[in-house]
């Protein structure tokens, strides 16, 4: 039997059917002045038409979940700091909760670490504020911690035998005007360092805990910038990031996603992935944030827009660490002091770029693992660790500051089985 429909139009109203036990409520127009509503389980909220609004009070909270919920159809409203949608973190299975067709003022905020399971579906939500830098839990890693999302799902969970379900499609963050505060789309698990090891030593997360099942995440533009003081070592964010005891299918960037200040990574992953794709633009114009940063595996990760860094110490593509099978990229161009084109650092399989990576900068510092260090914006840097089948730019690989070579080969070119560069082999100078 379906359930009964309950239509609401104020406040009042809305308490009174969480009140009675109404297992499905429509919104029918803007609602405001709104303290925390914390959803029973079961009960799903959808809007009737385009003006329905939940308005949250300042400094209130938006809904709290517990589990089995759809929620539809809604703008929703609070203070940028404050989590407009988020968990009540009391349950050990969250059931399926499906969030869709929401315009969000506020943080989308999934954490919990007493949910052992939970399948969460989320599709067409775009965050116009939110600011992150106050969330408490930063994952730490490989010498920094990782600032929070307007868009966050984190499943902190200190046990391995916790696993969440997740697809989410249709995510969007920002505009260039108004970019939302620390991360822009987190998507983390509970790995995090081992015991007893000191963070600064730039340790990865290999202690397990809680992982998400990552199906497919899909974004249009994302635009974000962390807020983060110039200078400061040992802590990130990302436009998009992929964390820490993820396992991913499917990560599409449809839109283009840009950072635009200090320490903002604009694609990174410390998780598992197996198809990367990048349709749009990738880019940051703060110091030291990264076109994208490799830190764990993926099996194939196609950039099909330019990747363009404007800050000091801002380079291209970096793999730090991991593995990696298969990476192909448009263009890579950086213009800052120390920022390199392409940097390697671990076994690889194939990587192509069909036009140009080109630097325009000379020497400056730069972040690297949580310590900050002067680099020289070389096109492509080989670091010692490095191995791999093959490297192909169709363009050129061009360092345009005559005080930069465009080559660095702290590891040997014959590291790379075939170095190839605008038609012509690359060989170590004789």
């Amino acid at each position: 039997m379906e359930e009964l429909l309950e239509r609401v139009r104020d406040s009042q109203s809305l308490e009174r059917a969480l009140a009675s036990g109404a297992r499905s409520i429509e919104i029918d127009g803007p609602i405001s002045g709104l303290g925390a509503v914390v959803l029973p389980r079961g009960v799903s909220l959808r809007g009737a038409g385009n003006e329905a609004a939940l308005r949250f009070r300042a400094g209130e909270q938006g809904i709290r979940l517990n589990g089995d919920h759809i929620i539809s159809g809604l703008r929703i409203h609070t203070d940028a700091d404050q989590e407009a949608v988020c968990l009540t973190d009391s349950q050990s299975d969250l059931g399926t909760i499906e969030l869709r067709d929401l315009g969000i003022e506020g943080r989308l905020h999934l954490e919990a670490e007493s949910a052992k399971s939970g399948n969460l579906v989320l599709s067409n939500i775009h965050i116009a504020s939110a600011d992150a830098r106050g969330a408490p839990n930063r994952p730490p890693g490989f010498g920094v911690e990782v600032l929070a999302g307007a868009i966050t799902i984190y499943n902190r969970s200190p046990d391995a035998a916790s696993r969440w379900n997740v697809r989410a499609t249709g995510l969007s963050a920002g505009n260039k005007v108004k970019p939302v505060r620390g991360s822009g789309v987190f998507i983390f698990g509970g790995a995090t360092i081992p015991d007893g090891v000191d963070p600064s030593t730039a340790p990865s997360p290999t202690k397990n805990g809680g992982s998400i099942a990552l199906a497919e995440l899909t974004t249009g533009d994302v635009h974000s910038d962390g807020g983060i003081a110039k200078g400061t070592p040992d802590r990130i964010t990302g436009g998009v990031f992929i964390g820490a005891g993820v396992e991913a299918d499917l990560v599409a960037n449809e839109g283009g996603v840009s950072t635009y200040g200090v320490n903002d990574m604009v694609l990174d992953n410390w998780g598992t992935v197996r198809l990367w794709v990048a349709e749009g633009s990738l880019t940051s114009y703060g110091d030291s944030g990264i076109g994208f940063v490799n830190f764990a595996d993926i099996d194939a990760l196609i950039v099909r827009g330019p990747v363009e860094t404007h800050g000091g110490g801002a380079r291209g593509y970096n793999l730090y660490d991991g593995s990696l099978k298969h990476a192909e990229f448009e263009s890579i161009t950086t213009t800052g002091e120390g920022s390199i084109g392409v940097q390697l650092s671990k076994p690889f399989g194939r990587l192509i770029v069909h036009g140009d990576i080109r630097t325009k900068g000379g020497e400056g510092p730069s972040l690297v693992r949580g310590k900050v260090i002067t680099l020289k914006a070389h096109a492509l840097s080989l670091k010692p660790g490095v191995q791999g089948d093959a490297i192909f730019v169709l363009g050129k690989a061009v360092a345009e500051n005559p005080d930069i070579s465009d080559f660095e080969f702290a590891a040997p070119a014959s590291s790379i089985d075939l170095l190839m560069v605008d038609g012509k082999r690359v060989s170590d100078p004789s």
